[in-house]
């Protein structure tokens, strides 16, 4: 097992349990004390757990902010990540899209794809592709609660009703993507949804601004190598296109007079 694999799974256990002994963890994944003891000082360095007398605790979540700051901030990296997504559409798709920032610009760029469908947990996507005067799309809006922060549906409904459907693309827009922890958000039902949407989704593009890259959060819903594609303005992709990302396309923003520039890169 690779030393990313066993880290990964490291991450896995704390989420769940909060705590974890690296006797046990030795046992666990069939390594020495010494190898585990490599991996959790490599885990603290990058600020992901705190290590303990023979183990380790989870480390500091990063939290969100409002929503309605989120909005307004890092705009012109968002409209350009939105216009690269767009790229990854094709008139008869089907997408799931779950609620954020940048997935509220992305549906004001996708208004222009004529014949996509989208299913979405969000009032903001849902609201932004229904009054286009220029869009042609199916929108199907997940039932639910109304989360306090975020306009969009979350709890049992919701999921059950992303459980029956399934999707060319799942587009997802998380608190944090690390090239060792992989995505994370700070809620458990946007979390909840994330994960489902990702499930059932053919193809999975996580968007994220550079201000969410080398970020975790508490709640950690997939590895990189789960990840197809990562959109985001982010200076140095190698590191997630070593942990497993398919693809990652650099998004730069709009300069005065020039165009979206991306830059694709395959693994």
């Amino acid at each position: 097992m690779w030393a990313e694999e066993r880290q990964q799974q490291i991450l896995t256990l704390l989420n769940s349990h909060s705590r974890v002994e690296a006797d046990a963890l030795a046992a666990r994944l069939n390594v020495s004390r010494e190898t585990i003891r490599r991996d959790l000082k490599q885990l603290e360095a990058a600020g992901l757990i705190r290590r303990t007398h023979g183990g380790a605790l989870v480390g500091p979540s990063i939290s969100e902010q409002p929503f309605r700051d989120r909005l307004v901030a890092r705009i012109a990296e968002k409209e350009a990540i939105a216009a690269a997504a767009v790229d990854q559409v094709k008139p008869g798709d089907c997408c799931f899209i779950d609620a954020g920032s940048t997935t509220s610009a992305f549906a004001k760029a996708l208004a222009s794809v004529e014949g996509v469908s989208v299913i979405t947990n969000s009032l903001d996507v849902a609201v932004a592709l229904r009054t286009s005067p220029a869009a042609n799309i199916e929108v199907l809006l997940l039932g639910g609660s109304v989360g306090r922060e975020a306009p969009a549906t979350y709890g049992v409904m919701a999921i059950e009703q992303a459980g029956q459907l399934r999707a060319d693309l799942a587009f997802i827009s998380p608190v944090g993507i690390d090239p060792v922890a992989g995505a994370s958000y700070f809620d458990l039902a946007e979390a909840d949804m994330a994960r489902i949407m990702l499930k059932h989704a053919r193809r999975r593009v996580v968007l994220a601004d550079a201000s969410k890259c080398n970020v975790v959060s508490r709640m950690v819903i997939c590895p990189c190598s789960d990840i197809d594609v990562l959109i985001s303005d982010l200076a140095d992709p190698v590191p997630f296109r070593q942990a497993g990302v398919g693809e990652v396309i650099q998004a730069r923003p709009i300069q005065s007079g020039q165009a979206v520039s991306k830059s694709r890169r395959r693994s």
